[in-house]
């Protein structure tokens, strides 16, 4: 897989790509006990957009309902956003040999993508829109 964002100039604005969002705060804030391993944060909302719609919501906090707070429902202090965006990188279809282009987000272990208005994992995503099927949902989330 080679990263192609260098090869290709395309829009860095939020309305067009694909990214997630976390609000992090206190480590005992996290929902489920979910913490950051890169921060050490809990992770109190995180959820992935396509532009300003909502892709797939992952954690969520109870009472935490509006994902546009700044401040945590749980201790009330400020939460940090980090937003991860999409890159855009070229893959070879395991079917006809052909490049396609994919636009993919990550966050920890996990890596995203949309296909045909879906949210699939791309590491099982291996063919062009031509030969695609889709995904089992059990991978999608593992």
């Amino acid at each position: 897989m080679s990263r192609a964002s260098d090869e290709y100039n395309y829009s860095s604005d939020l309305y067009s790509r694909l990214y997630i969002d976390a609000h992090l705060c206190r480590p005992e804030c996290g929902d489920l006990g979910v913490i950051d391993s890169k921060t050490g944060k809990g992770i109190v909302y995180l959820a992935a957009f396509r532009g300003h719609w909502i892709a797939a919501v992952f954690l969520q906090s109870k009472g935490y309902e509006i994902i546009t707070d700044e401040k945590c429902n749980q201790c009330g202090d400020k939460v940090k956003l980090v937003r991860n965006l999409s890159r855009l990188d070229i893959r070879k279809c395991k079917d006809c040999d052909e490049n396609f282009k994919i636009e993919s987000v990550s966050w920890s272990t996990h890596s995203f993508t949309v296909v045909d208005n879906q949210f699939v994992r791309d590491r099982y995503y291996y063919q062009c829109p031509t030969h695609y099927g889709p995904q089992d949902t059990s991978m999608i989330f593992v």
